[in-house]
């Protein structure tokens, strides 16, 4: 029914691989947390969450509904199912389970239905993003499908019923409203409000990649800016000025969240970084895999830039295949190898073109964005398993830039083997 209408003859043929792994990967995902892992994340957001909303429902619809949409106060007689929901006084896993409740009433409470439909309405997101970088790169449908669509730990890890399922898919969105915004593509009204509420729920359940996210559509939107300007001496007079003031606005944005939640403001991140990886270094992610270690962190801003580096390459390449200990680490480092290549591969491969690569602003934002939330996640992560979904943003954005620069390196190499055939012709038919 949708598949038509959201797609083109170019990308129609990836639509229904995509979303079928997608809903695959849902339901290994539950299976995986029920049976290896004996509960997790996912079974907390259902089994002790949103279970209790659709039994509340069906006690009292009113009750229900409460427990959906209204404060966590136990109001309308709810404490009766509210007492049983363990997330209920974390308000941005509260919203995870508030919208499994919501969907559950209509799957009969079923965990398989509730994640199915997670994963779908993810997907849309994602949709969105993908057809939205086509618009940008035509011609180059299926290299951006792979690095949007089929990363592995990508599907695998933004499925099922957890938060980065859904700030996958609003992520997806945000960037499809931004691109049709910036570029001119669509009804504007309607891209921005997409735009804001992507951005809202983003920074309630993650508000981290809405800080890592902000800086870098700043610095795309500085770039196409500056692109509009055709008159050289202008655009060298106008950068100071735009520069400023893009740096400005990514500024107070970063501020304002951080005024919202003090542990990620600008004068406590280096703070909540050392706490954070602390924490689910050698504590509450201790059993979600194996741990690694970056060295200690003193709580300042100068420590963690000394990571950055490692930081990096931990969220993108590791664990290296002598750090296996389970199957999931296993399948991991497979993947980390294989970008690992594949980056050495397109960097050799474009080494005399990759600045005609990165002339474009959607490449640099791509690659921006994927390399500081790698150090953002690689930072506090400390440990494997954690890790595997908290870089769930990065890698398609890391794809992009992948997939891109080795389509252009072809196409350069393509153009330059014409070159060489046609000069031959050229200079006898001007003898």
């Amino acid at each position: 029914m949708l598949r038509g209408k959201v797609t083109t003859v170019a990308t129609r043929r990836y639509f229904l691989p995509a979303l079928t792994l997608k809903l695959v990967s849902a339901v290994l995902l539950g299976l995986l947390y029920y049976f290896y892992y004996g509960g997790g994340d996912t079974a907390t957001y259902f089994s002790h969450g949103a279970i209790h909303i659709y039994e509340a429902f069906w006690d009292k619809p009113a009750k229900g509904f409460y427990l959906i949409f209204g404060p966590t106060d136990y109001g309308q007689a709810t404490f009766k199912y509210a007492s049983h929901i363990w997330m209920y006084h974390d308000p941005s896993s509260y919203l995870v389970v508030r919208i499994a409740g919501f969907i559950s009433l209509f799957t009969g409470g079923s965990y398989v239905g509730t994640g199915l439909l997670f994963a779908a309405l993810s997907f849309t997101g994602i949709w969105a993003m993908y057809s939205a970088f086509v618009r940008i790169f035509p011609g180059k449908e299926w290299v951006l499908a792979l690095a949007i669509l089929f990363i592995p730990s990508t599907v695998f890890w933004g499925s099922g019923i957890l938060k980065d399922t859904i700030t996958f898919g609003f992520l997806g969105w945000a960037i499809a409203a931004f691109i049709h915004l910036v570029y001119g593509y669509g009804a504007r009204v309607k891209w921005l409000v997409v735009l804001v509420v992507s951005f809202y729920l983003i920074l309630l359940i993650k508000l981290y990649i809405l800080m890592s996210l902000l800086p870098a559509l700043a610095l795309w939107s500085y770039f196409i800016n500056m692109g509009k300007v055709k008159n050289r001496m202008l655009r060298l007079m106008m950068a100071p000025f735009i520069i400023t003031v893009t740096l400005l606005l990514a500024g107070y944005g970063v501020y304002w969240v951080g005024k919202n939640n003090r542990k990620y403001a600008i004068e406590n991140i280096a703070k909540t970084v050392q706490v954070t990886a602390y924490d689910v270094g050698r504590y509450t992610g201790k059993n979600a895999g194996s741990r690694y270690d970056l060295g200690d962190l003193d709580g300042t801003f100068g420590s963690i830039i000394t990571k950055a580096p490692a930081a990096v390459n931990v969220a993108l390449f590791r664990p290296y295949i002598w750090e296996v200990t389970n199957p999931l680490m296993g399948l991991a480092s497979l993947e980390g190898a294989m970008f690992f290549i594949l980056t050495l591969v397109v960097l050799l491969k474009s080494r005399h073109h990759l600045f005609k690569t990165l002339n474009n602003p959607a490449i640099i934002f791509s690659l921006v964005f994927a390399l500081s939330f790698a150090f953002a996640v690689g930072i506090v992560s400390y440990n494997f398993g954690t890790l595997f979904r908290y870089k769930v943003p990065l890698m398609p954005f890391y794809g992009i830039f992948l997939a891109i620069t080795w389509s252009q390196a072809n196409e350069f190499a393509g153009q330059f083997k014409n070159d060489l055939r046609l000069k031959p012709k050229n200079m006898w038919a001007k003898m």
